[in-house]
């Protein structure tokens, strides 16, 4: 984790808002343990409208629902660390404990705030996630997600809500396909794999992923990515 400094606020496009829908290629379902495979347009069936319809609610209904307690195995440097906190999806915040486990973060564990232009963090925290951000104590730097696997991920998660709608016929298009039915926390999902578009000026991933399990009303139980096109995957599981 590169320690933070005090920059200028980063404005995200509003390609960069919509970037967990439209940046990543399309991949197959996978666990914490196993990354997706690559999706052939050839042999798995294109979108229904009712498939792209729930796909397209999805961030919305993350939006709507307003904040979501996350637990997420996130790539840092070639590791894997472990991030447990909350996201406020409505205003575009996160709060979490990151767990080390081994690599440049070793096995510190560290309190991280974030918002779409910055990333603060409070390191050795030794006790729990707490409700409030505490006021002072905090080291500060610009957020960006061309600059690592680890601010990609950041910012990916607070991109999974936005406050409309995605374009139901655009995602019929766009590649995304319905990969399969699963359960999480023993709720019945479906599994899509996201967009294999990239849009102009939106954060780049080559390859990259997009993986979304979805409940029967648009809710997100799961969501997998690989930030910066190599090493680890992000995997990340929503509860309310």
């Amino acid at each position: 984790m590169r320690l933070p400094r005090r920059h200028a606020p980063h404005a995200v496009s509003a390609w960069g808002i919509a970037l967990t829908l439209m940046v990543f290629l399309g991949g197959t379902a996978c666990t914490k343990d196993k990354p997706p495979a690559p999706v052939s347009a050839t042999t798995t069936p294109a979108l229904t409208i009712p498939q792209a319809e729930l796909l397209a609610l999805t961030r919305f209904t993350n939006y709507r629902r307003g904040s979501t307690q996350v637990t997420a195995d996130i790539p840092v440097q070639g590791h894997s660390a472990q991030l447990t906190g909350r996201l406020d999806w409505r205003h575009g915040t996160g709060l979490a404990v990151l767990q080390g486990k081994g690599g440049v973060l070793e096995h510190g564990r560290h309190l991280l705030r974030w918002d779409r232009s910055t990333v603060s963090v409070q390191y050795d925290w030794t006790g729990p996630l707490p409700t409030h951000p505490p006021r002072d104590g905090w080291t500060e730097r610009a957020l960006t997600a061309h600059a690592s696997p680890m601010d990609t991920s950041l910012l990916l998660l607070l991109n999974l809500a936005a406050d409309r709608p995605d374009n139901a016929q655009l995602l019929l298009h766009s590649g995304a396909r319905r990969l399969s039915q699963e359960k999480v926390a023993g709720v019945p999902v479906t599994v899509f794999a996201g967009p294999s578009v990239t849009a102009p000026g939106a954060v780049r991933s080559t390859p990259g992923r997009t993986l979304y399990w979805i409940d029967g009303n648009g809710g997100l139980r799961r969501f997998s990515a690989r930030p910066g096109g190599a090493g680890g995957w992000l995997v990340a599981t929503f509860t309310a």
